[in-house]
């Protein structure tokens, strides 16, 4: 069962993500006004990311409804899609529950070897390569093929940042993880 820590866990989460969108996370395809450039500033999303999956210490369903809580919140933004559409939202959903069944998943074989910075390093990585494609495929059902077009080309443009920005943000998610294990409020098993 839940515990009250799991789901304050999951509410702070979805909405210091919700505030990184917001005040950075939507700025690349504000200023640019090409939708793919919102990869621009990858790094937020992969600490909040990396911590996230960390702090549920392979517990089932947690990342999902923090997933799913985080793409209500950002249904006036730009980050996917325009605002106030729910329909782009959708392909976060899809994405969250792949994520959480592939990481949650593993957690426990890189756990006992003691190798949680190199699963925080693939859970950055792999979500932020695998993200764009699942919202292209989505995209192509909602969005025009113009829109989709521009995406893709912006996500090609932006691959390499996009991967250096996930690896650094998945170690930085780790030290933070680590920061918060020594204050105490992750217990160890």
């Amino acid at each position: 069962m839940w515990e009250s820590r799991d789901l304050t866990l999951m509410i702070l989460l979805a909405v210091a993500s919700f505030a990184y969108t917001a005040l950075i996370g939507q700025m690349g395809w504000l200023f640019t006004g090409i939708p793919a450039f919102n990869l621009l500033f990858t790094i937020g999303h992969a600490i909040l990311l990396s911590l996230a999956l960390l702090m549920y210490e392979g517990k089932r369903w947690r990342f999902f409804f923090q997933t799913i809580l985080f793409s209500i919140l950002i249904i006036p933004t730009y980050l996917q899609g325009t605002p106030f559409e729910v329909l782009p939202r959708l392909g976060i959903v899809m994405h969250g529950i792949q994520a959480d069944i592939l990481f949650n998943t593993i957690y426990g074989f890189f756990k006992e070897r003691n190798k949680l910075v190199w699963l925080s390093i693939f859970i950055a990585v792999e979500f932020f390569l695998a993200a764009p494609y699942i919202n292209t495929l989505w995209f192509s059902l909602i969005y025009p093929p113009a829109f989709v077009t521009v995406y893709i080309n912006g996500l090609l443009l932006l691959f390499p940042l996009v991967v250096v920005e996930s690896l650094f943000g998945g170690l930085i998610g780790y030290k933070i993880y680590q920061r918060v294990k020594v204050v105490g409020l992750v217990k160890d098993k």
